[in-house]
Order: structure tokens, then sequence, then C-alpha cells
């Protein structure tokens, strides 16, 4: 139910009576502080984790006594008004706090009480399922200066602290977290973006969790009026949530809910739903319908590029941990235009078992097929503005090629870079690469004279066929070693990192333990400590349908 009376809770005894100063009441603009600048917080870890048992899977086979500490006073409060700030925090390092909450998960989310119309949502979740917080306790513990910084102690209280102690907006710092702030601070935040926002007024809502309404309207209305810019702000309080708005959209924004909130919209919740596990925090994007109104947002330098982008489809995506790394994990659907791509890793789990880095791509010439109109049109159009009209001609007779079809000879059905260790303060430099491609011989002859053509008549590259395949190194040595493959897939490092390859269409491995050599001599203490203590990266896209796909980025702990 909406509610749009202030309660009788008091406020902070020294700061600003918004009654005494003829301030607004609640259901009045409020302005928004914007003032202070958020820092990102070193925090102290609960003692006890269990970091030997990392290699467990995080949601099975665990017991509660594996989680790090009990839940201490404050445990779950955050400050509502600081939601992108505690969103840095979480990504940057700020996310061990999920393991000093309790294991429910459960309760509201902020996509209940936000408008369905909504063409993007960004959501963040301290209490989140009981498998992500005992994987995020495991995997922050294999971090330590994470560790030994992140203590039992809120951290939602060090933010806070933090962003009101060299404020300038004294009115804001005055405020109390653990009398104003505390007493009513939920777990859960959520932002919508709506139609009809403007670059000067942006049509948003944000979603605060709150335990008691009444103490979040009498702090948060006081909270909003600190600012002295001008521009306002509205407070509303719907189903356990305090929802602020721009001045002038409170009534709409609840209106809007009221006809159908975004979790009652059946794309939203399908999308959702495809993307599985939500973690600590995740987004929503409907490109189809949210391009043209983030041009808006942007001015009028944007509205010309992104209106007529013509992208389509919608993303989600969600920022999750499992006891070996912290993953960002998304799926895409309803891309226009684009079909389905088989791919295939298995070039890049043969590399040999130096490799430093790699990317693969799969399916490139069925992609060359899918993009080329597009692609043409964009250089007919780049050609007409110079006053040429025919610039893919004058690439073809300029390079000696035939496009589309050489370029898809070129990607082929898989193109695949490689770095090996090596010695990297030396004069001479391995990379290499390899193609599988219907035409393995015109491919041969496209690299040398593309390579001939950059190296300025001299091709930099020693290269070779083999059936079906390419091989390209700047050395020998390499050549050679990348045609007799090795295994880089069976290492740990790989397979924690990109995970299944088998219908990859592009992925990419770096292991950071073997070229952490390369700037460790210039850390000290935690810093150094940090890095060591990460072991690799990686991504990983598939295609899963025609417009439809996913995505993963991993950081990977020792």
């Amino acid at each position: 139910m909406t509610e749009d009376h202030p309660g009788p809770t008091e406020g902070p005894s020294d700061a600003p009576d918004p009654s005494a100063a003829g301030t607004p009441g609640p259901e009045t603009t409020q302005a928004v502080p914007t003032e202070h600048t958020v820092p990102v917080p070193q925090y102290s870890y609960p003692a006890g984790a269990d970091a030997t048992s990392a290699h467990a899977p995080a949601a099975a086979g665990v017991a509660l006594a594996d989680e790090a500490t009990q839940p201490t006073t404050g445990g779950r409060r955050r400050t509502g008004l600081l939601v992108g700030a505690l969103a840095t925090v979480l990504v940057l390092g700020g996310a061990g706090i999920v393991a000093t909450t309790a294991l429910s998960g459960g309760g509201a989310q902020p996509a209940e009480v936000l408008p369905g119309d909504a063409y993007a949502y960004v959501r963040l979740d301290i209490d989140p399922s009981a498998g992500q917080k005992i994987a995020a306790v495991r995997f922050l513990g294999k971090l330590p200066q994470v560790k030994d910084t992140l203590g039992s102690d809120d951290p939602r209280k060090k933010l806070w602290e933090l962003a009101t102690k060299d404020s300038s907006n004294a009115c804001a710092a005055k405020f109390s977290y653990d009398s104003d702030i505390a007493p009513w601070l939920g777990d859960r935040a959520g932002a919508a973006f709506r139609p009809g926002g403007t670059s000067d007024k942006p049509n948003v809502a944000i979603a605060v969790q709150v335990k008691d309404e009444d103490a979040a309207r009498d702090t948060l209305t006081k909270l909003l009026a600190c600012d002295t810019d001008g521009t306002g702000a509205e407070l509303r309080m719907k189903d356990g949530y305090a929802l602020i708005t721009p001045k002038g959209t409170g009534d709409a924004t609840v209106a809007a809910v009221d006809r159908g909130s975004l979790a009652d919209n059946a794309t939203f919740a399908d999308d959702m739903g495809a993307l599985g596990e939500q973690g600590v925090m995740s987004a929503w994007f409907d490109a189809t319908n949210g391009i043209k109104e983030i041009s808006k947002l942007g001015g009028s330098g944007m509205d010309s590029t992104l209106a007529t982008a013509g992208a389509k489809g919608r993303f989600a995506a969600a920022l999750r941990f499992d006891a070996d790394y912290v993953e960002l994990s998304g799926v895409f659907r309803g891309a226009d235009g684009t079909k389905a791509v088989k791919g295939d890793g298995a070039q890049l789990v043969n590399l040999p078992d130096n490799t430093v880095a790699a990317m693969h791509v799969a399916g490139g010439d069925q992609l060359v097929d899918t993009a080329w109109p597009q692609v043409k049109k964009q250089l007919d159009s780049l050609g007409s503005a110079q006053g040429q009209n025919d610039l893919v001609g004058q690439l073809e007779d300029q390079l000696d090629v035939k496009l589309p079809d050489d370029l898809k000879l070129l990607l082929g059905r898989s193109f695949t870079l490689a770095l090996p260790e090596q010695d990297f303060q030396s004069g001479t430099f391995s990379i290499g690469g390899k193609v599988v491609t219907s035409d393995a011989k015109r491919a041969d002859e496209l690299l040398g004279r593309l390579g001939a053509l950059a190296g300025g008549g001299t091709d930099p590259l020693t290269h070779s066929v083999d059936g079906d395949t390419v091989y390209a190194a700047t050395t020998q040595a390499y050549a050679d070693a990348l045609k007799a493959g090795g295994k880089l897939g069976d290492s740990d490092a790989f397979k924690l990192a990109v995970g299944d390859v088998s219908s990859s269409t592009t992925a990419v491995f770096v292991d950071l333990d073997k070229i952490e050599k390369l700037y460790l001599g210039e850390m000290k203490g935690d810093q150094k400590s940090f890095v060591e203590s990460l072991r690799s990266v990686g991504i990983n896209q598939s295609s899963t349908g025609d417009g439809e796909g996913t995505f993963s980025l991993r950081l990977v702990g020792n």
C-alpha cells in the first residue's frame, strides 16, 4: 500500500529540522544530495573462513558451519542513498559482506515495486541465496588482503562514514549511521530507467528496501532536503521500499507500478529466468526500446548515433560467486537479424601447455555472412560522405581481395591467436595463430600478401599449410609448436576461467600466474599480495539460437 504521510520518528538531533526551516514534507519536491564522492573502503574479513575446501562445489554438500561467522549487529544494513557507491564496493572487493548475513535470501525484490514499462534495470542484493553467500566466503578467502581486512563491523556503516567524512555538505554529514540510518535500512536496492526522460531530467526510479517505513520516511525526507542544487527529488513508500524519483514524477511512478510492476513484465521475467542465479548484482536492458531513450539522455550529440544504430534485443547479466571465481554471467536474446553460429573450441584447448594468453573465434565465416550486408551499407555510407561511390570496390582493388569471400577465408571456421610464455625483455617476441578454413592455400596466400603490405614489403610471419589449417607465427619455433599442439585445456587455470568451450563462438584466456612476473617487481604490500592471489581470467561466449546466446567473464583466485 502506498503511504504518503510522514511518520513520527525523530531525525538526528543535530540535523536541520525541515519543518522548522520551512522544508516541504515528503510528498513535495526534495533535493537529492550529490556533492560527495565515495571512495572504495577496505574491510576486515570474518575470521575462520575455510579456504582449504575452496574446490568443493559452492552450493552442494556445504554445512552451515562452513559459513565464516554468524550475523553481526547491523550486518544487513546499508545506506540506500548511496546505491551506486555500494555497487562499486561490491564489485571491487566489498562483496564479502554477504558472508556476514543470514542465509535466508528471501523477501521482495526491487523489481516488484518498480514500473513494468522500464527499459533498463539494475539490482544490488547483499542478502542473496545461501549458496551464493557460502561461495563468496570461499572465494574471498583466496584474496589475502580482503581476508585480512574485511571485518565483522558493518561495512555499510564504514561506507557511510567515508562518504560523509569529507563531504562539503555539512547537512548530510550530521546524520548518524547508527541512530538515523541503521534502524530502517533493508538489504536490497534497485533502479529502473523509464521512457520519457531527458538529459536534464532522467525518468529514473530508485527503490531502497526499508524495515521501518516511518523511520525511513523521516530520515530520507531530511536527507533529500540537504541538497541545494535545486534539482529536487520526491519520496514515496511502496510495499516495504522507499521510492525516490525526480521532481514531479512520484505519483506517476507509483501509478505505473500499480498498473504492473517490472516483475510482472513477462519479457523481463523470462529473461531473468534464463539468466538463472542472480547473485549479488544483476541488470537487464531492452535495447529495442532503450536505445532511443538513452540517446535522449545523452543530449543532442548522441541522438543521431544511437537512434540510428538499429540495435534490437535484450540482455540480462549477474555478478555471482563460485568457490573458485567471481563471474559476470549473462544472456542475450531477441537480437534482430543474427543467426545461430555453431561454435567449437577444440583449436583452443589443444594449444601448447605454455600458453600465456589466447583468443579464439569460431564460426567467423558464418558471422561474416550475417554481418556483411550491414557492414557494406556502412562502408557505402562512409564512402559517400568522402565523395567515393564504391569504397568496397576500391578496397578490393588496393588489397587485391574479393569481399566478403576472402574475409570469410581468413576468419575461417575457427581463428585462434596465442602468446607463449617467454622472456618479454629479450629482443625477440613470439606470437602466433592458426586458421581452420575451407581453402587453406588461398588463406595462406592472402595472409602472406597482407603481412607483406603491413610489413613494408616483407612478411613478418612464417606460415605453412597442413590440410585445412594455416599456421603462422613470428618465429619458426613457435609455428612448429602450434602445429604440434598441447593440452592447455587440461589445466585448472584454463578450465576454471573459461569453462566448457565445446560450443564457444568467442573465448579469451589469460594465465595471470605466468605473466605476473612482469609487474610484481613494481608492487609492494597488500597490492602485491592481491595480484599474487589472482590466478587467471577467462571470457566465453556461445550462440544458443537465432538472436540468442550466453556469455561469461571470470576472475579465478589461487
